[in-house]
């Protein structure tokens, strides 16, 4: 699965993170973003391509890694995808 995804992004020019809310457990995680999300976006990184969030970055542990991968945030504007 993890080398398709590779595979796919190095043939795309972006990726479009559908960071949506989440509910775990009668609590909603705000911008969710899993884990295998975060390694595509990483493989995005890798290869030079462009990522657009649909909502802000989460909070949590990893959100100097995702800030570090420069997204470009588009706060549910897909006319801001260009």
């Amino acid at each position: 699965m993890y080398k398709q995804s590779e595979d796919t992004i190095s043939n795309m020019d972006a990726v479009l993170v559908l960071n949506l809310d989440k509910e775990k457990n009668g609590e909603i995680l705000k911008n969710y973003i899993g884990g295998a999300t975060f390694l595509e976006m990483y493989d995005a990184f890798r290869l030079g391509k462009k990522i657009y969030l649909y909502n802000d970055i989460p909070n949590g542990m990893l959100y100097d890694e995702i800030e570090g991968f420069n997204p470009i945030i588009i706060d549910g504007n897909l006319e801001l995808i260009k």
